[in-house]
């Protein structure tokens, strides 16, 4: 272990002059922020200051949400980041005649230090074989940066363009959007085939999202997704309970009824939107594009027909309020029925507010308002 923790400060000492130092960026001191040379906590790996890799992360990334705060755990739901908070992990809610458990709530990372537990039901990833028990933030994001084979291959640990928007950053080298691990990234034992997606963050609110400032995906997020929900990807997704198989990825074009849906679609029933103002934070849908200087993430322009459908359509990739990390409540005919609701056995004060990123349904759309697959497809799906 010894050479490699070497060979890494070596490759963080070899930055580009010139290059982002952000933290992850291998700026001065990023080193320590989270390896300790002499004094790692007793039983980490790789010399870490924390138990794990993910209470490493933690470390920075927890605390109260906000529009300036990188937390994606928070103490209360404030974390409204676009990929979602851990926290809904520690929330259970039951009522009268249901129950959404908060293992069912999101990715289950496991963080002893922040006491967040694998998942007690999966042993491995639905569609595919990564070992549950082993699921923490570096599954997913490399921290070091990388982009076509990472700091294994010689490439500068860098976060640039496509992370958090920098917009002078565009043509310049940079790294994947949000660090995620590209191919040939290997985590638990586990390699990725399928490269990182290419997005951008808004750079006006950075930790956010809302219709007009948000992630702009343009291509591959599917895909990605697919090096551990293998079967989801290739099989289409089939929806809790029925025989409907939802397309997802770079050949689920919107079709000309979807795209007339979705740019037209308000509300339930009230079909009189406009494209240049369709975009709706509850339904991301990629662009079709590989060219950063193509996506807009302050735009709140709808589809096209080079758009299509992905995985974060209707889910979060961290975790959300709601059962199978949904982006509303699948459970749910009429969304002001979601729960969490005000009364639910494990619900905090804040907790309704807090799922819907701060927005009211009922005044935004509408007690009649039904599940936002109707963006889509106009109706409600079986």
């Amino acid at each position: 272990m010894g050479s490699m923790f070497f060979t890494l400060m070596l490759l963080l000492a070899t930055v580009v002059p010139g290059q982002s130092q952000g933290f992850h960026a291998g700026g001065v001191a990023s080193c320590s922020g989270c390896h300790s040379m002499h004094s790692p906590q007793s039983g980490s790996q790789w010399q870490l200051l924390n138990s794990d890799s993910s209470s490493t992360c933690l470390n920075c990334h927890a605390g109260r949400g906000g529009v300036n705060s990188p937390s994606v755990f928070s103490p209360d739901g404030s974390a409204l980041t676009p990929g979602g908070d851990f926290y809904w992990l520690t929330k259970s809610f039951s009522w009268l005649d249901g129950q959404s458990p908060g293992y069912d709530h999101g990715h289950n990372i496991v963080s002893v230090d922040f006491n967040l537990l694998s998942d007690p039901i999966l042993t491995k990833a639905p569609g595919g074989n990564f070992p549950a028990a082993r699921l923490s933030c570096v599954s997913c994001h490399d921290p070091h940066g990388q982009i076509g084979g990472g700091t294994s291959r010689g490439s500068p640990p860098v976060s640039r363009s496509g992370s958090y928007g920098a917009g002078s950053d565009i043509g310049a080298s940079r790294g994947n959007y949000r660090l995620l691990g590209d191919t040939e990234y290997v985590t638990a034992g586990y390699s990725f085939r399928n490269g990182a997606p290419v997005a951008r963050q808004s750079s006006v609110n950075k930790y956010g999202e809302s219709d007009s400032s948000h992630v702009d995906y343009g291509a591959g997020m599917s895909e990605w997704c697919g090096n551990c929900h293998t079967a989801f990807l290739h099989n289409n997704h089939r929806t809790g309970g029925t025989s409907f198989q939802h397309p997802t990825g770079s050949n689920a074009l919107f079709t000309p009824d979807t795209l007339n849906f979705y740019n037209s679609y308000l509300r339930s029933g009230d079909f009189t939107g406009l494209g240049a103002t369709a975009y709706l934070q509850f339904v991301p849908f990629e662009r079709g594009t590989i060219n950063l200087q193509q996506l807009d993430p302050n735009s709140t322009q709808g589809p096209d027909a080079t758009a299509n459908v992905m995985c974060l359509s209707c889910h979060r990739a961290h975790a959300s309020a709601f059962p199978n990390i949904g982006r509303w409540d699948f459970t749910a005919n009429l969304l002001v029925d979601s729960h969490p609701a005000t009364g639910d056995v494990g619900a905090s004060g804040s907790d309704p507010y807090y799922s819907y990123y701060g927005r009211d349904i009922a005044t935004d759309f509408g007690a009649g308002q039904g599940q936002f697959c109707e963006k889509c497809h106009g109706v409600t799906l079986p």
